[in-house]
Parts: structure tokens; sequence; C-alpha cells
């Protein structure tokens, strides 16, 4: 695409139907040194569902909304303003909200129009761009009297039209007559034409009258005002508000929203060259087709890494998209493209958080109400595919109206020949090599995907080193580029070759892991080979130590009130622990009190929960944060905001709540820090308190307790296991007389009791396990450096 003279290249990001007739479409524009992100809507107003409006933030002149509120509260029954744009430019001081051009909202004027070009949809679904100019009259008999204008404020000798988009009053002065009318049946707010109404009440030197829902207000001043005197309750007057737009004096205007000072960018297919807003910036158009049955907006981000455009720019684009007409309405901060599918923004508002402007056009619905699917249609209709690649469609479902109620269909059954492939669940695979359409349906839905084939140019395995254990097998991810696109191919179509294995084999294309360390295996097809490092990390049972915590390899860092009062070391750990650390403080006054425990920790294998295991005492603590982050990936962080006093436990984390597990490419995992921020109000100052700190344990779901690696045969023996009288009896197999400690875990790995046993009079330690309830658990046992464990049993 050529813009200015730069020839950009063109990625198009999205191109879907959002609602009836209406296509979003973004793209992303590429020259040296030059970057522009576009968004682009296109609707047809042909078809018997789709209108434009118009709207105000808060339904007032005199407020504001952003784009996406706004829309989301309009949406009605019938009526879903499922996107749209912002409009006019707006008054920033004194009258802030106040649009700067003509305004209209479903045929009630809000502001006449300016010198300004304004946009204009009538009812009968005609769009104009041009200067407008307004006329008014009330009409009772003989008498004519003129209508100076609508809303805001009144002028010496002037007749003010006042409806509820001025709010709830007229907000004028007591120097005048002000009447209520409401329009009498059969009819309704427009323009063009002849509104009949009647007088409901009057009020003469008062001001500020109120405007209920429906119904409007003259107000008049000075000779005006002397001219409504003349009017009684009940009176019948004749309204007519007169908007004249490039000649045309009937159409019954019904919306309308205005745009810059400027001539319009694009009349009538030729583009403004000379009367242009030369500089950069975020931009919204709005315009339409020479037939006037599309009307089109786009948004251009600027301000950021997306340079922005003056307005000849985007008139290009605006005709690149099919406009013959298109004026250039309030950009950057303000230039925001929303659709509900997204619920907000499409576009990086330059601002940061959308901004709340004057007015937005919005494309509205009023197809009925079904949420029944009728319509299927594919993110991709057409592909292009090397020979075993796989593929998983995704599909929109739409209702008959084709409002958008699914981007992300689920249960459609896909069928095709075996000439193109065969299917998988919801996987198509291109085994075959004859170009033709997989078919869709979705409970009588259909719709097809055309196929056609490609060769492979070269391969890649996504990732260069993965890390297995032997709970289940990794399905290897293969990548083939072609001239067209990349896609995933089959690993199965791969002829694989394994260096050690005894460490794995590979199956049906799947890594199956057998025995920890490290091997390459190698694929090929066409001649063309790739390799992965293999690593396999069996765990030893379902619980392990994954660091233990020792003090001289964590950092310890704390707020300013705790230096020289806070120390790591190995002192005052609680009773029974025989590893792990103890940050010794002595609390002092100060500000957002914390202590902070630090160290870039490898975690092994594919841990499914990691279990920070410590003691407080009788600490208040406020909130832990524990940051962990993926291999290669940014940091992640949990926070934790209940605490056990006085007894061990655990802060537990599921990997998979804060990291996606179904990629193996985030492993292995890193553990960073874990941060406390103390309760200073419940903490005594000059007081000593213990912050204990054990392990790091590692649970991997699905690892039976009994599943144990020994380097060593156990130092110690269980008796009875099962035990069924809740006594339980260890005896050493040595004469060590070191101290020793013993830990039962749970199957998730929990800690149920701990105790240590400090002189040892006998090889043998009796230890009650009254409390612990029936089940397999894992007991282990650490004296003198040395740590073993067994599987037990509860009965």
């Amino acid at each position: 695409m050529t813009l200015n003279g730069i020839t950009y290249s063109v990625d198009t990001l999205e191109n879907h139907q959002v609602g009836p007739a209406t296509q979003y479409v973004s793209m992303r524009l590429r020259a040296t040194g030059r970057r522009l992100d576009i968004f682009f809507l296109k609707t047809d107003v042909s078809n018997p569902y789709v209108e434009i409006r118009t709207a105000l933030g808060k339904d007032s002149i005199y407020t504001g909304e952003p784009t996406s509120v706004l829309g989301k509260r309009k949406s009605t029954e019938g009526a879903y303003y499922f996107a749209g744009t912002n409009g006019d430019f707006y008054a920033t001081s004194g009258y802030v909200g106040y649009p700067t051009g003509g305004n209209m909202v479903d045929g009630e004027i809000a502001k006449i129009p300016t010198a300004r070009a304004v946009f204009t949809f009538s009812d009968m679904k005609v769009p104009n761009i041009g200067v407008a100019t307004y006329s008014g009259t009330i009409e009772r008999g003989d008498d004519i009297w003129t209508i100076n204008s609508v809303n805001h404020l009144r002028g010496t000798d002037q007749l003010v039209l006042y409806n509820q988009l001025n709010g709830k009053r007229t907000r004028t002065n007591e120097h005048g007559t002000e009447v209520l009318i409401q329009l009498l049946p059969g009819n309704s707010w427009g323009t063009n034409k002849t509104l009949k109404a009647k007088v409901m009440a009057i009020e003469k030197n008062i001001g500020s009258m109120a405007i209920p829902k429906g119904q409007a207000v003259l107000s008049g001043h000075g000779t005006a005002a002397t001219a409504l005197n003349n009017l009684a309750v009940n009176d019948e007057i004749d309204i007519n508000l007169n908007i004249k737009i490039n000649g045309d004096t009937q159409a019954n205007q019904l919306q309308m929203t205005g745009g810059d000072g400027y001539k319009p960018m694009l009349l009538n297919g030729v583009i403004e060259t000379s009367n242009i807003w030369n500089e950069l910036h975020p931009r919204t158009g709005l315009g339409y087709s020479m037939t006037g049955d599309t009307v089109i907006f786009c948004v251009v981000d600027g301000r950021g890494a997306s340079n922005g455009v003056n307005t000849k720019q985007l008139a290009e684009l605006m005709k690149s998209a099919g406009a013959w007409s298109a004026f250039n309405m309030d950009g950057g901060g303000s230039s925001t493209m929303y659709i509900d599918e997204y619920g907000k923004a499409v576009n990086a508002t330059s601002d940061g958080p959308e901004r709340s402007v004057s007015n937005s056009v919005f494309i509205v619905s009023t197809a009925p109400t079904d949420n029944q699917i009728g319509v299927i249609k594919p993110y991709k209709p057409n592909l292009i595919l090397p020979k075993y690649a796989e593929f998983i469609p995704q599909f929109y479902g739409y209702n008959q109206y084709e409002v958008l109620l699914d981007n992300d269909l689920q249960g459609v059954e896909l069928t095709c020949p075996e000439s193109l492939g065969r299917i998988e669940g919801n996987k198509f695979i291109a085994t075959g090599s004859t170009p033709g359409q997989i078919t869709a349906n979705y409970m009588g839905s259909t719709t097809t995907i055309n196929v056609s084939f490609v060769n492979v140019d070269s391969i890649k395995i996504r990732l260069d080193s993965v890390i297995v254990d032997n709970r289940t097998t990794y399905p290897v991810e293969v990548i083939g580029h072609t001239k067209h696109n990349d896609a995933l191919l089959s690993p199965v179509a791969l002829d694989w070759t394994v260096e050690d294995e005894n460490i794995c084999i590979v199956e049906n294309g799947a890594v199956k892991a057998l025995s920890n360390g490290s091997t390459v295996i190698s694929g090929t097809i066409d001649g063309i080979t790739e390799h992965l490092l293999v690593k396999v990390e069996i765990p030893e049972s379902g619980a392990i130590v994954g660091d233990e915590l020792k003090h001289d390899e964590w950092t310890l860092s704390f707020s300013s009130q705790y230096k020289n009062k806070a120390e790591l070391n190995e002192e005052n750990l609680p009773e029974g622990w025989t590893h792990g650390s103890a940050i010794n403080f002595t609390h002092a006054a100060g500000r957002s009190p914390y202590l902070e425990l630090a160290k870039e920790t490898v975690l092994y294998g594919l841990p499914d929960t990691v279990k920070v295991v410590m003691n407080i005492g009788d600490m208040e603590i406020i909130e832990a944060v524990v940051s962990m982050r993926a291999n290669q990936g940014s940091t992640v962080t949990t926070k934790f905001e209940s605490f056990t006093k006085n007894q061990d436990f655990s802060l537990d984390i599921p990997v998979s709540s804060i990291l996606d597990t179904e990629d193996r490419g985030i492993y292995p995992i890193w553990f960073e820090k874990i941060r406390f921020f103390l309760n200073a109000s419940g903490l005594t100052a000059n007081k000593d308190y213990i912050l204990a700190m054990k392990e790091l344990t590692l649970c991997y779901d699905g690892v039976e307790i009994s599943q144990l690696i020994q380097t060593e045969r156990n130092f110690f023996e269980v008796f009875p296991n099962p035990v069924s009288n809740g006594e339980l009896f260890i005896k050493l197999d040595n004469n060590d007389q070191s101290p020793i400690a013993v830990s039962i875990y749970d199957a998730s790995g929990r800690i149920v009791k701990t105790q240590r046993v400090n002189q040892l009079s006998t090889g043998t330690i009796n230890l009650s396990i009254q409390d612990i309830q029936a089940g397999i658990y894992y007991l282990q046992v650490e004296q003198n450096n040395k740590t073993n464990g067994v599987k037990l049993l509860v009965k």
C-alpha cells in the first residue's frame, strides 16, 4: 500500500465479521523506520438489521463517557451497539464536553451545526458529509416565530428549544418565558418535516424549567418571551427543525456528528491535498461508499509504536477501503475503535486508559434477540498447507441475523475426503495429496474450508530443548516453513532417532521418558533433519524437596528500620527441623515493614504445585508475595493473605494458576523470591521475632509416593506398616546417635506431622499418629545430612 508516496508492506492481523453485515479488519503497515497500526469497520447499511446511531456521553452535551462504556450502556433489547468509534471534537474548558460541530441523536438535535462539516444519517439510511445549515420555526395559526437555536445558552431576544440532551433542566435564568411541549401521537422527533405538539405548561420569570423525558421546552427571552406569552396550555403548535446539507432539504436526518475545521479530506472520490491537517496524530475517520450503502470507520494509532497519520494519509486509507467521501473526526487520545466482541477498545488509545469523549458513532443491530447458533464461519476459510501439516480450525458462531454469539465455537464436527487428509477429533491432518474441502457442521449449520498443498522449504522444532518425565509423553512440535506461511507438522511424519535409548524413546512422534538424563533426538523428513535436546527429570516421589533454604545461598533484604536488626541464619529453627533458615529480627517502628528472601532457584522437572514450607511463630503478616517465572519468561507473582501461627504450614502455588502448563517451553520453572509485608500494628517494638523457612516442596500429580529412586539403602525401618493402632516405631539401622527429624506428608505433599528427637537412648523411636486419618502417606527421616523416605499406609 502506498500512502503519501511511501510504500508499506501490509500484514492483516484480524479480518472477520463482528455483527450483521459488518466486517472488522486490523492491519499493520511497515516501511523503513515507519509503522502504522490501522483498524477498519465496514458495514452494509442496506441490511435491514443495521443502523448508524450517534450517542452523547451520559446522554448530555455537557459531559463525556468512554466509547466502550457508552456502547455497553446504550445496548438494549432490539438495539445492540456492537461496534463504533469516538465522534466529534469538544470543549475541554468551560462547558467541558460540549460538541464543537453539529450533533443529533435519534432525531433530536443536540447542537445545531456550525461552519464545520458534519456527517448525517437519515431515516432512509442515507449517509452524507458536508457543511450543514439549520433553520427552525414555530407556527400557531398565522403566527410564525423563529427558533434561533437548540440547547445550550439562550441569548438576548432569542427563542431556544431545549430537550433532554441539554440535561434535566433548561439551565436558564429567570428573565423569560418557558413553555413545556409534548409531541402529539403519531409524531416523532426528526428534521425537515412538520412536528405537531401540544402545550403542557407555561412558566414566566422562573427559569431553569424541568424537561421530563420525551418532552421539550421552548424558552424565550425579551421579544421571544413576548411571543411565547401568546400561547396557552393545550394549544397545538407546528414545529419545523430543518437541516440542509449538500442541497438536500427533504431528508429526515436522524443522526449527526461533527468533524475538524478543514475541508472534508475525501469528497466525491477526490482526496483533499491542499487544505490538510499535516501533523501526524492518532486519527479517526468516518465515510461512506459511492452508492452510500456502505459506511466505513477507520482508526489509526499514533504517538507510540504506530506513527500516526495526517489527514491526507487518512483519506488515502479510507479510499483504499472503498470510501467515496470521508472526513476527519476527533483524534489524539480520543481516537477509539470499540468492538463488543473484545469488550473494550481494539486499538491502543494513546492516553493509556480509554478517554471519556463527548460523543460516539455506533453500528447498531436492531435484530430480534436470538441466542441460537444459525451461521458458522471459519477463522481461515482458505488454507495452504504442507503435507502432514496439522491444523485445528476455529469458528465464529452467529445467530440467523449474523449477530456474533461465540468467537470460539466448540463442538464443531469436521469431515473431509480421504484424498485430502484425515480428522482426529477437532484436528485436521493433511495426509492426502489432492486439494479439497474440510466440511464443518454445527447443529445443522455448515461451512467449508478450502485446502491446497505446498512443499516444505525447511523445518524447525519449536523448542531447542525440552524437559519430560514419565507421567506423560511429549508430542514433538515441528514447524514446517513454506513460501506462504508456517504450519505445525504432525511429528508422526518424521523419522526419529535417539542417541541414548536408555533415557527416552520416540513412539508415534512423541517422546517417552525412561530414566533420568539427557540425550538428543533427531527428526528427518524429505531429507531435512532437525534436533532436540531432551532432559528427563523423573521425580523420586509425589513430593520432593526442591530447595532446603540454606541461609548462605539466599539473600535477605528488608525495609530500612530493620538495618542491623535482622539476620538470616540457622539459629532458632522450629523443633524437629534439620534444615532451613530463620530470619531473626527485632521489630522497630517504621513505615511499610517488609522482609524478603531471594534466590534464582531452578525447580526440578514438571512440578504441578510449589509449596513454601514455613513457620512464622506469633508474627503478624499482612501479605506474602511469591515471585516465579517460566524459562526465558517474565516474572509472575502470587499473593497470600492468610497465615497459620505457631505451627508449620505451607503457601501452595499451583503452577497452572500462574503459567500455561500446556506449553512445555515454560520449563524449567524458576523460583525468584518471596517478600513478606508485616503488620506493624500487630508487632511489638523491640521484641524479637522469628520467621522460619524450611524448604520449597515440589509436588507432582499422579506420582505414587512409593515410586522412590533410592541412591542408598534406607538407614531405618518402620513397623508396623500398615499401621492400624495409631502407634508407629522407627528403628535406626546404624549406631548414629545424632538428632533425627521425622516428617509425614500426605499424598498432595502437605506436611501433616513433624517430630524431632534430640537425644537417642535406644535405636528405636516411638511415634504416635493417633491424629492422622486413614490413607497413604510418605514418611521422611532426616539424620546427619542424610534423608530417606518410605511409603506409609495408615488404616
